[in-house]
């Protein structure tokens, strides 16, 4: 049948080009939710490959007249072609009601164009040419038919040209890719009519319905790749069976091939055994192999698309993880902006969702840096027709004219709204897919289910704060008790030193110098008492923290003052430290508090070490003792809130030391052995 190799290599072009658009178009139509752009593109698609596929048995046909009847059933599909390409382009860039009249108009021509086709003013008849057994003589009405052709395809280029010109975003790269592959399909398309009218080298013939092939490939890439028409999957799908039919297919004639070749030319008992366990053998393998080919494809082809739908699920995971509020919204705003890329997104909740035993009447936006409710950017009350929407439809509600608020979607729990998505245009200007609006619902509902948790959650935690304030009060005021010996002791010297000296005074006559000697003395003994107490008053009360230049060796002396230290020696390794910023009363409040949890494990007398140094840039203090040491099993415990190995320990002195060590970005380390002692380590 193919003696000649360009009618056999002429063949394989139009068979390409034909399966290629019958399998995009049935993919297209069938795709759920078909709305104007799908059918109009899948009727441009089948048209094309009806044209495709019935030139075959016309170039091939045995005679003149099986050429003129198969040529008449492949002209059939030419004549749409047009009339389909400037219907989907106009559609496409919704242009289409605006010029209804004029489409119709070509549907018209096209009509008349099929119509002559059945007589010999399109089509004469059919005739051998270029080595091709039949191919088409045209009458005088396929010259105007081709005039038209050119004249539409012009059209339709030009106005995909300008469409791109003024488009935006994704759908200015959708119109890019549509626009040069049509320009450059049906520049060589229209090689094929060299062969019509004998104008060249027949081989361009094959060029142009490689041309053509290569525009459809364009346009099924812009559909997958950049959300052209959302029937991705579905391609990716069909895509991947028919590989997997050509590959085991392939497979089986090659070992036809082998068999008539080395074995036999006879379909024998062998011939037909082998072909059954190759059949089983196929049965087993083809979904597998289907799943590989579709997987592989996805992610070398799809890899945006595949991407983004997997950072939506995952989301989604991670919002119902969450109980804290700033982290729920950090992760919807980070999915809103970077993900699915919105303009304006925002998010709603309940003028006081973190106060439940307050009542809110209205939802409110929450900032997307801050996490907090955000006084500026509108509101929207209980009673708000919007609201009773949302919830009796439990739908998400397009609104295409509103670019701050093209999509609303409720998050529900059971019948409650406890949070608004309100969505404004994508960046790229394109709509909401189907898989969009599925993802996001399914985000909104588990955001719905964290949120309302966390509102429970930021309750017991405010309480817990609030908790942990009047026990740290306590704590410090448990301490004042145990720091009155010192403290009676630290002011009792100076006391005795000022009556003293002030008796002295009366005793004889004073020189002036001498006097005030005296004063100064005394009035440093004053100052020193009033030291003490104000650094009392300030453990025991609430105050404002203040960050300033701290010097630790002079907050290590200032403890010290502080505390009673007797039946053990003091020794003091102060060693220069750079100045860190903190809190002066918090930090020295670190150091009352490990050196009093040192002096207790003392009880029997001691060595307390007070060392400081420089180590890797920061500043490390050291307060170490020789006490009793503590368990291996308990080590870990130490830092816990009530944890405390005395009967009249409250145990928070090591949690509160901790605390505040973490606020000004430090880390404390221990080391303790049994009977030994001992040292803790705090790093600024």
């Amino acid at each position: 049948m193919f003696d000649n190799p360009f009618l056999l290599i002429y063949s394989i072009s139009y068979l390409i080009l034909g399966a290629s658009g019958l399998f995009l178009a049935i993919f297209v139509y069938l795709n759920p939710r078909r709305d104007a752009v799908k059918r109009a593109f899948s009727r441009y698609l089948f048209a094309v490959s009806w044209w495709g596929i019935f030139s075959i048995p016309m170039i091939n046909a045995p005679t003149e007249f099986w050429g003129t009847f198969w040529d008449r059933i492949c002209l059939m599909g030419l004549v749409f072609i047009p009339v389909g390409f400037i219907h989907f382009n106009f559609t496409y860039l919704e242009i289409d009601r605006k010029y209804k009249n004029f489409i119709k108009l070509n549907y018209l021509i096209t009509l008349f164009f099929f119509a002559s086709n059945f007589t010999g003013y399109f089509l004469r008849g059919t005739s051998p040419r270029y080595g091709l057994r039949f191919f088409t003589d045209p009458g005088p009405l396929y010259y105007a038919f081709f005039a038209y052709f050119i004249l539409i395809s012009v059209l339709g280029i030009t106005t995909f040209f300008l469409g791109y010109i003024n488009a935006r975003g994704n759908r200015r790269r959708q119109l890019f890719n549509i626009f040069w592959s049509s320009l450059l399909g049906y520049s060589l398309g229209g090689l094929n009519y060299n062969i019509v009218f004998q104008w060249g080298a027949p081989f361009l013939a094959v060029v142009g319905n490689f041309g053509i092939f290569f525009h459809e490939i364009v346009y099924a890439y812009t559909i997958t790749k950049q959300r052209l028409m959302d029937i991705s999957v579905i391609i990716s799908r069909a895509v991947a069976e028919v590989l997997a039919v050509v590959f085991l297919g392939s497979i089986y004639l090659g070992l036809v091939w082998f068999h008539r070749t080395y074995v036999s030319t006879k379909i024998g008992f062998a011939f037909v055994a082998w072909t059954f366990i190759y059949g089983i053998l196929v049965g087993q393998t083809h979904q597998k192999i289907r799943l590989f080919i579709q997987t592989t494809s996805d992610k070398l082809f799809l890899r945006g698309k595949y991407d983004y739908y997997k950072e939506l699920s995952e989301a989604s995971l991670q919002v119902g993880e969450k109980l804290s509020l700033s982290s729920i919204l950090g992760i919807l705003y980070r999915v809103f902006h970077e993900v699915v890329e919105i303009s304006n997104p925002r998010i709603f909740l309940p003028v006081h969702f973190s106060e439940p035993e307050r009542t809110s009447d209205r939802y409110v936006p929450y900032d997307k840096e801050s996490f907090l409710l955000q006084k500026t950017g509108g509101y929207i009350k209980f009673d708000d027709p919007l609201v009773k929407q949302l919830i009796s439809s439990r739908a998400p509600i397009f609104s295409p004219h509103n670019p701050d608020r093209e999509l609303v979607i409720p998050c529900l729990l059971e019948n409650r709204l406890i949070a608004i998505f309100v969505l404004g245009r994508k960046l790229s200007e394109d709509p909401y897919t189907d898989e969009d609006i599925r993802l996001l619902e399914v985000l909104a509902s588990q955001a719905a289910m964290a949120l309302d948790h966390t509102r429970s959650y930021e309750k017991i935690k405010v309480d817990l704060e609030v908790a942990e304030r009047q026990l740290a009060r306590s704590q410090r005021l448990a301490s004042l008790g145990t720091l009155t010996a010192g403290v009676t002791h630290e002011i009792r010297n100076p006391l005795t030193v000022i009556r003293s000296e002030t008796e002295r005074l009366a005793n004889q006559e004073r020189k002036l110098q001498e006097i005030q000697h005296h004063r100064e003395l005394v009035l440093k003994h004053v100052d020193r008492i009033a030291n003490i107490v104000q650094r009392m008053l300030s453990m025991a009360k609430e105050r404002p923290k203040e960050e300033t230049e701290v010097d630790l060796n002079v907050i290590i002396n200032s403890a010290l003052q502080l505390v009673t230290i007797s039946r053990i020696s003091l020794k003091k390794e102060l060693g220069k430290v750079p100045l860190i910023t903190g809190d002066p009363v918090g930090v020295e409040e670190i150091f009352v508090n490990l050196i009093q949890n040192a002096i207790e494990a003392m009880r029997e007398g001691g060595r307390l070490t007070l060392r400081t140094y420089t180590e890797g840039g920061r500043a490390v203090a050291e307060v170490s003792d020789t006490g009793k040491g503590i368990p291996a099993e308990i080590r870990e415990k130490i830092f816990d809130p009530f944890f405390s190995t005395r009967h009249e320990g409250v145990g928070l002195g090591l949690s509160i030391a901790y605390r505040i060590i973490r606020e000004h970005g430090g880390d404390i380390k221990v080391s303790s052995e049994e009977g030994k002692g001992t040292t803790f380590k705090v790093l600024f």
